[in-house]
């Protein structure tokens, strides 16, 4: 079974060659660049395997996000993993994402989350 991927970065570059990457190594990879375009998907009923979030994006940071997502039952089993290049975060990391990755980060090691997510 193919794992998709939904992909939320406001830096349109990133999330793009993100997505073409994973779709090149057999994922499905959906790049969104707001977070509020990503939630409207996801309560359309758009399903992900795993949701590759940033943090620090403007208008909805990933932190509105994640309180959007545990508001939505439905939603909030979906695995989170938060891509940050933040180093000084003063905020806990959201209690449901899995793991955070440090931009940059090495393929290898956003491939081994996606797939234990």
């Amino acid at each position: 079974m193919t794992k998709s991927v939904l992909i939320i970065d406001d830096d349109v570059d990133l999330a793009t060659t993100l997505a073409e990457t994973l779709r090149d190594l057999g994922y499905e990879a959906t790049p969104f660049f707001s977070g509020r375009e990503a939630l409207e998907r996801l309560l359309d009923g758009e399903r992900p395997g795993v949701i590759l979030l940033d943090l620090m994006m403007p208008k909805m940071n990933g932190w509105k996000v994640c309180d959007e997502l545990c508001a939505v039952p439905a939603l909030e089993e979906i695995p989170v993993v938060i891509m940050t290049a933040a180093s000084n975060i003063k905020q806990p990391m959201p209690t449901h994402a899995r793991k955070v990755l440090s931009k940059p980060f090495e393929l290898e090691a956003l491939l081994r989350t996606i797939d234990t997510a």
